[in-house]
């Protein structure tokens, strides 16, 4: 095995070797790291961050980007918390209506006007982060009190597995199965890895992109709803900070941003990985502000360590 192959291994296994060590770093410094209780937090956190991976893995697979997933999250957070009280738990098809909605949006004037995603999906968070904060009055709005006995299935757990990365399963298990056994999925691989013979092997190029935002829409909107079932209340800045979580989830987790390769299984362990990053600095007391740069420069190598260096020149598109 050349030097280069084996190279090419311990890259596309880092993630597990990764996890491995940080489970170990973080239970030597405090042992109850893996108790029960620190492992039931840690798979509620992963829940709504796992669904919104999902979905923008596939943006990222076909080689473009999707920069709005947290301000859909805000709008959706907002849209199920404030639906709420006249639907009752039928307030999350509405914030997950939403989701596909807005993704569609962005697919449609990324592939009609061929402006790049980047630039569509950034002035697309403006709007829905206007959205979000015109709906709540620019704050926060919380669910009756009186209402909260309707939220009571969210309080079930198997164990130590909240009833919420349980369905955040379900969603895994449903964008695994379109990524390995659909016309879909095959069709979002073949435009990341090369659009030109896609478009030439008579694939629909812009249908499939349309498709992957409207899907990463999606799961961005179920992540804000479950956001809005757990603080039982409806927040317009929750997703500020999570489009960067949910990019290092993804690129952690192996999927490259040139586009072409990638699962949606490496982005749940990637989506494991951050939450247990960010379970270990709060472990060792790391200020919250110092996290975002541990998880900037984890994603900034992350992007280095999972892309060709020949192709490193087609990151940005």
């Amino acid at each position: 095995m050349t030097r280069r192959t084996t190279g090419r291994v311990v890259v596309d296994n880092l993630p597990w070797l990764l996890l491995i060590a940080l489970v170990g770093v973080f239970t030597g410094i405090n042992p109850r790291f893996v108790g029960p209780f620190s492992l039931a937090n840690i798979f509620s956190v992963a829940a709504p961050l796992l669904c919104l991976s999902l979905g923008a893995t596939f943006v990222i697979i076909t080689g473009s980007i999707d920069l709005s997933v947290g301000a859909i999250v805000s709008a959706s957070c907002v849209i199920y918390g404030t639906t709420f009280p006249e639907l009752g738990n039928w307030s999350i098809v509405a914030a997950v209506a939403f989701g596909f909605l807005a993704g569609s949006l962005n697919g449609l004037l990324f592939t009609w006007l061929k402006i790049p995603s980047f630039m569509v999906t950034l002035a697309a968070s403006a709007l829905w982060k206007s959205v979000a904060l015109i709906l709540v009055g620019g704050g926060a709005k919380g669910i009756p009190m009186e209402l909260w006995k309707g939220l009571k299935w969210a309080d079930f757990s198997l164990g130590v597995v909240p009833i919420l990365f349980l369905l955040a399963l379900c969603v895994f298990g449903l964008y695994l199965f379109i990524q390995t056994k659909s016309a879909l999925g095959r069709a979002i691989f073949a435009v990341g890895a090369n659009e030109r013979a896609a478009r030439m092997f008579g694939l629909n190029v812009n249908s499939t992109k349309f498709w992957a935002f409207a899907m990463s829409g999606a799961g961005s909107a179920l992540a804000g709803a479950f956001y809005s079932i757990e603080l039982k209340t409806s927040l317009a800045t929750i997703g500020d900070p999570v489009t960067l979580l949910a990019i290092a989830a993804v690129v952690i987790g192996g999927t490259p941003l040139t586009g072409g390769r990638g699962s949606v299984l490496r982005t749940l362990l990637g989506a494991l990985l951050v939450v247990i990053i960010q379970n270990g600095l709060n472990t060792v007391a790391v200020d919250p502000y110092w996290q975002q740069i541990v998880f900037g420069a984890f994603t900034i190598l992350a992007v280095y360590l999972n892309s060709e260096r020949g192709g490193r020149n087609l990151i940005v598109k």
